[in-house]
């Protein structure tokens, strides 16, 4: 996290890896942060609300990776058990709508098409290294993202199954047989849509990319 865009900042899910069995990631709750740890994040204001914590312990020594929230700027940090900085980065910056940038403006105000726009962000993608915007959209009961840059082209959109052309729909299904899909998004890569989601298949998570008509673009395993 550098000081040119923010101060300087001094029982869940497990994944452990095969044959490492001391070494685990998992998602903790606030309760369970070690004392000097939690003692670091309470140092930082009244204004801060922590997001997510990760723990890993990797050989034995424990880290916490944390997303936080610090007035209208959102953060990723590292501590060790002691409560020590080890890493930190700004993530994204709360924006008013007044100024985002005209064609993103009408991007995003298209999309949402008079659904509730609660709020938007913007953050300096690296790959591009230009500002692109994070609209959260709330249509009835579902709340979504949508990711565009500065010129209001997509980026990326949180979908749902029901959104899917049926190419790519039927190819997720057969891909995720046996497991659940807990992640999908639609995404512009070269001019040309694809489908990602995150499937969860006997306890490994891995992405599966395809595009409209179910043909493979990619796969991630971890």
């Amino acid at each position: 996290m550098s000081d040119e865009h923010g101060p300087a900042l001094a029982g869940g899910q497990e994944d452990s890896k095969p044959g490492q069995s001391d070494d685990i990631e998992r998602i903790i709750a606030v309760e369970q942060l070690p004392s000097p740890v939690l003692a670091t994040l309470m140092s930082l204001g009244s204004e801060l609300k922590i997001l997510q914590i990760e723990e890993s312990i990797d050989g034995g020594v424990a880290t916490y990776e944390i997303d936080l929230l610090l007035g209208d700027t959102y953060y990723e940090v590292e501590l060790d058990a002691e409560g020590t900085m080890i890493a930190n980065e700004v993530e994204a910056w709360i924006v008013p709508m007044a100024s985002v940038p005209e064609p993103a403006r009408d991007a995003i105000e298209e999309e949402a098409a008079g659904a509730a726009i609660l709020e938007v962000r913007m953050e300096i993608e690296e790959d591009l290294g230009e500002a692109v915007y994070e609209a959260d959209i709330r249509r009835g009961r579902r709340t979504y993202t949508l990711r565009i840059d500065a010129r209001g082209t997509l980026i990326e959109r949180d979908i749902t199954m029901d959104m899917l052309p049926p190419g790519a729909y039927w190819a997720l299904v057969r891909a995720a047989r046996g497991g659940w899909i807990v992640e999908l998004d639609e995404e512009l890569h070269d001019g040309k849509l694809s489908y990602e989601a995150n499937i969860v298949i006997g306890g490994v998570e891995f992405e599966l990319s395809v595009d409209a008509y179910g043909n493979l673009v990619e796969v991630n395993y971890p």
